[in-house]
């Protein structure tokens, strides 16, 4: 009996891979929502012209797509991994927790260069943002010699 609710239990990953699926697709109307009002905005507010402020606007609209992006590759690895198979491309395909990972830790990787990229045009502060790349090239470091590593 325990064995067959464990073997069952595979659907129990249908639950994250549909939230996640969900919040994708929520993340991807919100982007496009922040981009029609970045153009609304550009339209009819001459201050919203500005090209610092517009970088920052479209920039936000990539992290936020880009979020998405991540949340859709989850679902779909998850989805792979517990319950079946997908008709994906192949640079899609999860066989492993491990490449799972490995998406993950690219995606985060951009995700922060993104987010550097972001802060420096918003540029306030050089202190401040000159530790904020050093805590973003730490973190991207540490991630890529964990993989370094692993694959040897």
């Amino acid at each position: 009996m325990i064995r067959k609710l464990l073997e069952l239990g595979h659907a129990i990953a249908l639950l994250p891979a549909v939230s996640l699926f969900i919040g994708a697709t929520f993340l991807g109307l919100y982007g496009v929502y922040i981009l029609l009002e970045t153009l609304y905005g550009v339209l009819f507010k001459p201050e919203l012209r500005e090209p610092a402020v517009l970088s920052t606007k479209f920039i936000s609209v990539m992290d936020i797509h880009l979020l998405s992006i991540i949340l859709y590759i989850f679902a779909v690895g998850l989805y792979e991994l517990f319950v079946g198979k997908l008709n994906v491309p192949d640079w899609l395909r999860i066989t492993d927790i491990d490449q799972l990972k490995a998406k993950l830790a690219s995606v985060v990787i951009l995700i922060l260069a993104i987010t550097f990229t972001k802060k420096l045009v918003e540029w306030k502060n050089p202190i401040e943002t000159l530790l904020f790349a050093l805590a973003i090239a730490v973190i991207i470091a540490v991630l890529i010699f964990y993989y370094k590593v692993k694959e040897e």
